[in-house]
């Protein structure tokens, strides 16, 4: 190849590699724009989500407390208001912090516990109809078998509600231990093809 051509070529690749480097250091920094910005909103959001986790928690460690109390069928039908006045509120709270993985559990665990409440209440009326005066043996005896099989089903319920706790604080932790700075994985995949790109430029240059 004629020297004068070859080092004009030599000329242009160097530009061309400049021209590339340029565009994936402006890239670089760009992306470290972006990742101040996450940070910092991450940061401005963390405490207030903090706080509505532990809110959300605490009223489901409540509940759990209240279901392994000895009187647990001894409910009344303003306490069961309450306990779901509770949850509603601290749910909302929960919506609003979000982000959707943490309202999505929270929607199970609200449902499960809305289930445990509706069964606290199944159980207080069950208990009043066993202690009443039957003429009817058979009927008394009923009243009592249906208290005893509901009271029964509480283990079951209260398994689902200890498992909803641990989903839902598991979760939580994720979140919270995120700091804005982890790179997105639509970015991590651009990133990736970049490099590939430019190893293979590299190496056609050298061949």
């Amino acid at each position: 190849m004629d020297a004068g051509i070859a080092a004009v070529l030599g000329a242009v690749a160097g530009s061309v590699s400049g021209v590339i480097g340029s565009i994936a250091a402006g890239r670089a920094q760009r992306e470290g724009v972006r990742m101040t910005v996450r940070a910092e909103a991450f940061k401005e959001r963390h405490q207030p989500r903090r706080d509505a986790y532990k809110e959300f928690l605490q009223v489901l460690l409540n509940l759990d407390a209240r279901l392994n109390t000895p009187a647990y069928e001894d409910s009344t039908a303003a306490e069961e208001k309450q306990l779901r006045s509770d949850l509603d509120a601290r749910w909302i709270d929960l919506v609003l912090v979000g982000p959707e993985p943490i309202t999505v559990v929270g929607a199970a665990v609200r449902t499960s516990v809305d289930d445990m409440i509706a069964h606290m209440g199944t159980c207080r009326l069950l208990l009043q109809d066993a202690l009443k005066d039957y003429e009817d043996e058979d009927e008394g005896e009923a009243a009592r078998q249906e208290y005893e099989d509901a009271i029964n089903m509480t283990d079951e319920f209260r398994s689902g509600l200890a498992d909803c706790i641990n989903v839902f604080g598991g979760v939580a932790s994720k979140i919270l231990d995120k700091d804005g700075t982890e790179m997105p994985r639509f970015i991590r995949w651009k990133a990736w093809r970049s490099k590939r790109a430019a190893a293979r430029r590299s190496a056609s240059e050298v061949a």
